[in-house]
């Protein structure tokens, strides 16, 4: 039996939407004895395959084989892979519809264990476009979410330049709708987004939380493209599952591709990202300041970027060496900024929470003692539930901070924001409707709030 007969059989007795998913790039590189390796066009993919499949596909070959074999999988680089599938577009280059950061590529790309997976499925989303979709990546504020998004845009723009690419974050697709539906131009704006892309790049998604037109509009437009075999890729700050008051059908097109999260960078990638990012500025910066700069800056990858352009134009001006004294003036100058800002901005979120608490109270009729009470009334219950579910949504606050708030440990506040999420995504009307109402109150008093300030 041939190589080549091998692998037909082998996918004849595989569901054939595992294969089509995660099998298109297999090829049967060499049979030795009780061993057959198979090659696989992305690592990713090879490293997914041979950990979930890795048994089904030795008992499917030994079947087949009428002896005992062992499977074992390795990578076959792009320019080996002849038997590359065509992917389910119709067309076979992409057209720029949006501008992508030049300096966003996979090649900038600091690769760690926190961010592996979410890295290869971009990767292999950008070689085979609408094969794996979609593909929702999340992870915190940071961390790299946005350079893969153009990073991927880059890849698509280098190596098929017909088609037609679109990066938008959630905002700029809301923004779009308003202006649109104002000038009624709606016709417009659903052709632009589901007839003029091939693939569309959605950032920040969480940001249509509470905005049930535009999550309508998204709705309809996933629908299009997925239906067509058009790619969509989307970064939120969350978890699908996470994105209250999205409605629930929307939510399950956004789990039915591949989910994959970024997580914080351990130190050694840290240190690495920093060089990287060094690098890129044409800056050398020596070991012991690197590791200077990860042991004083937390995980936002922003601002190790800030620091180290701050560290670049300071050196480039005065003349002075980059060494770790001056980076421990030129970092302590920056944290007095930062705590005068930092001032500012706990006050205002202070400001927020109080807000949001006296909208809840008007809403239900309360007073503090009355909500904050051990009390088990239903309505009294209800009102304190919501009080944390606004807190976490629109007051952007942590769980430990809401728990400290109203005096209820931290198991109880994550049960109860998950209660009111999930009443909001079963179609609780007459709970959206007074969650509406209360956030429509302290909105407008945070507007009076800053037109009283300037």
């Amino acid at each position: 039996m041939s190589k080549e007969e091998l692998l037909e059989q082998l996918k004849s007795k595989i569901n054939r939407l595992t294969w089509d998913q995660w099998f298109t790039s297999a090829k049967i590189l060499d049979i030795q004895g009780d061993r057959v390796i198979i090659g696989m066009g992305n690592l990713f993919i090879k490293d997914f395959v041979a950990k979930k499949y890795g048994n089904l596909v030795s008992d499917t070959l030994s079947e087949i084989l009428s002896k005992k074999v062992k499977v074992e999988f390795t990578f076959i680089p792009a320019d080996q892979n002849k038997n590359k599938p065509a992917g389910k577009l119709i067309k076979e280059r992409p057209l720029k519809l949006s501008d992508f950061n030049p300096e966003y590529t996979f090649e900038n790309f600091v690769v760690g264990e926190s961010n592996r997976v979410a890295y290869y499925s971009a990767l292999e989303v950008a070689n085979n476009p609408g094969k794996y979709n979609p593909l929702f990546i999340y992870g915190d504020v940071a961390l790299g979410k946005t350079h893969l998004l153009h990073a991927i845009g880059n890849k698509v723009m280098e190596t098929s330049p017909n088609l037609k690419v679109m990066y938008v974050t959630a905002e700029e697709f809301m923004n779009d709708m308003m202006r649109s539906l104002r000038e009624e131009q709606m016709d417009d704006f659903r052709e632009r987004y589901r007839k003029k892309v091939d693939i569309l790049l959605i950032d920040d998604v969480q940001f249509l939380i509470g905005k049930d037109m535009a999550q309508g509009e998204l709705f309809h437009t996933f629908n299009t493209l997925f239906n067509l075999g058009k790619q969509i890729i989307i970064c939120s700050d969350r978890t699908p599952e996470e994105l209250a008051t999205f409605h629930p059908r929307l939510i399950s097109r956004f789990e039915m591709g591949l989910v994959v999260n970024v997580n914080e960078p351990d130190k050694k990638t840290k240190l690495r990202i920093a060089k990287k990012m060094a690098e890129m500025s044409s800056l050398y910066i020596s070991d012991d300041v690197v590791t200077y700069l990860v042991d004083n800056i937390d995980n936002n990858l922003r601002k190790l970027r800030g620091l180290i352009l701050n560290l670049f134009f300071h050196s480039k001006v005065t003349g002075e060496p980059i060494n770790v004294e001056t980076v421990k003036k030129l970092y302590s100058s920056l944290k007095r900024h930062k705590k005068i800002a930092m001032e500012n901005k706990e006050s205002l979120a202070v400001l927020k929470k109080n807000l949001i608490l006296e909208s809840v109270l008007k809403e239900y009729n309360l007073t503090r003692d009355q909500l904050f009470s051990t009390t088990r009334k239903k309505e009294i219950s209800e009102a304190r539930q919501v009080l944390t579910f606004l807190l976490k949504n629109y007051g952007k606050m942590k769980v430990k901070e809401i728990s400290s708030f109203v005096g209820k440990n931290h198991s109880t506040v994550s049960q109860a924001i998950k209660k009111i999420e999930k009443e909001l995504t079963t179609g609780n009307l007459v709970l959206k409707r007074r969650i509406d109402d209360i956030r429509r109150v302290f909105e407008e008093a945070e507007k009076i709030h800053d037109q009283t300030a300037s």
